[in-house]
């Protein structure tokens, strides 16, 4: 059907199709499309459409007749599509079996690669959705240095979705990706859609119970987990995603027992140990373990500075040493986010309300960012800014209550106990039930 309302609202504000594409950075296909009803704006557009369109996110669902407006992939139309082109697939193989790398210059290989297979084929969607995952990976790991990487890489999502709605790399890429925006029900989403599409995929499997465990449901995402690693014990995504489900779900001294073997075959991975770290300072007497690990996950990437604000909680006196390690780290919202919270740890109040403040204005719509900073405000006796961020966190979709749980002796520690705060809490929880009852397909009970 149609959308002549969203067509009448652009004419009004007194744009082409083309100046509208060329304001929010999409192809004037892709306003053709959402206009005539073929397809849906994907999460990401709809903040900048409504800017575009001068209206409220939530009155854009008053032009766009048909579907929900949020994610779920349209199911393929036809055969799955071949690709003959015999340098991009080899060139893919190449690029994609190097993702699994820790370090940058392996994540910058694989996107070499994967860039030459997209030039080779524009249409080969799993290359395309494959190099927005190496961008996801930049962003996250705080190597691109600002958040034009995630932008760039649900531009790939969109895309490779465009040429092959099946697409499970694809997929990952967009769950990887909602993790840093709070979008966790749109992860959720994309999640099961892809995992009731390839029910045998391994990789589908693993992307659905990533959804799931970073929407506060890791007791739903173990037993898919379990099941792939029961299938191929060397897969390193289920490996990790298995210490992680156990710390979110208090089995403390499982997590750092399972991530032994993990981490001496993969000692550089730092966000990993961030896990297992956390895991031991909830164990008995684990403080000591707990600082220990995080110590060894800031050498192994000095970079990381995630890590570097457990250490810091872990051990107050390395806060001066974080800051000195980290200042020439390349800085993007994610990172910033983070460093905003040593600051205030470190008493340097002035510097980390100035970055709070700069990025809840610059980031408005990114649940992650915004629950992060729900910790900086917090750290700085801000209890009001705290609150109304964490507030606008739950509002933007952030789920992952099970972390909050896990994080709250830290930056959170000024809140606990405040009836405002408990309430919100709550909402949580009654939100990732919610969600458990919409998107568990075998069932609601715990």
């Amino acid at each position: 059907m149609r959308r002549r309302a969203l067509a009448e609202r652009r004419k009004t504000m007194g744009f082409s199709q083309e100046e509208l594409a060329a304001a929010l950075g999409v192809d004037r296909t892709t306003v053709i499309r959402w206009e005539s009803g073929e397809t849906e704006p994907q999460p990401w557009h709809r903040p900048r459409l409504a800017k575009a369109l001068r209206l409220p996110v939530e009155d854009l669902a008053g032009l766009l007749s048909g579907p929900p407006p949020a994610y779920a992939p349209a199911p393929p139309t036809g055969p799955a599509l071949s690709f003959e082109d015999g340098p991009a697939r080899e060139l893919y193989r190449r690029g994609y079996g190097l993702l699994a790398h820790d370090d940058r210059e392996g994540i910058e290989a694989a996107e070499a690669l994967l860039e030459r297979a997209v030039t080779h084929d524009p249409t080969f969607a799993g290359a395309i959705a494959a190099r927005g995952y190496t961008q996801w990976r930049k962003y996250f790991a705080g190597w691109a240095d600002s958040s034009e990487a995630l932008d760039r890489a649900l531009r790939d999502v969109e895309a490779a979705l465009e040429a092959d709605p099946g697409s499970v790399i694809a997929h990952i890429t967009f769950i990887r990706a909602c993790w840093d925006m709070g979008w966790h029900e749109h992860a959720l989403r994309a999640g099961r859609s892809v995992y009731t599409r390839h029910p045998d995929s391994l990789d589908a499997s693993v992307a659905f119970a990533r959804a799931l465990t970073n929407a506060g449901l890791a007791d739903v995402a173990m037993p898919l987990v379990d099941s792939v690693l029961a299938a191929d014990p060397t897969d390193l995504a289920a490996q990790k995603l298995r210490i992680w489900c156990l710390m979110l779900l208090g089995r403390h001294e499982a997590a750092v027992e399972t991530a032994r073997a993990y981490l001496t075959s993969h000692p550089t991975d730092a966000n990993t140990r961030w896990a297992v770290a956390l895991a031991a300072y909830h164990m008995e007497d684990g403080g000591e373990l707990a600082a220990r690990v995080a110590r060894e996950g800031v050498e192994a990437d000095p970079t990381d500075v995630t890590v570097w604000t457990l250490l810091g909680y872990l051990r107050p006196g390395t806060w001066a040493e974080a800051l000195e390690r980290l200042g020439a780290t390349e800085a993007n919202s994610r990172t910033t986010a983070w460093l905003a919270n040593i600051h205030a740890a470190a008493g340097h109040a002035e510097t980390a309300r100035r970055l709070a403040d700069e990025l809840r204005a610059a980031h408005p719509a990114n649940g992650y960012i915004t629950y992060r900073l729900t910790h900086v405000y917090a750290e700085l006796g801000q209890t009001e800014p705290a609150l109304a961020c964490l507030r606008a966190a739950v509002e933007l979709g952030f789920l992952s209550v099970q972390l909050l749980r896990r994080e709250a002796d830290f930056g959170l520690a000024s809140l606990r106990g405040l009836d405002a705060y408990e309430t919100l809490v709550r909402q949580l929880d009654d939100n990732v039930e919610r969600c458990r009852r919409l998107y568990v397909p075998w069932g609601a009970a715990r």
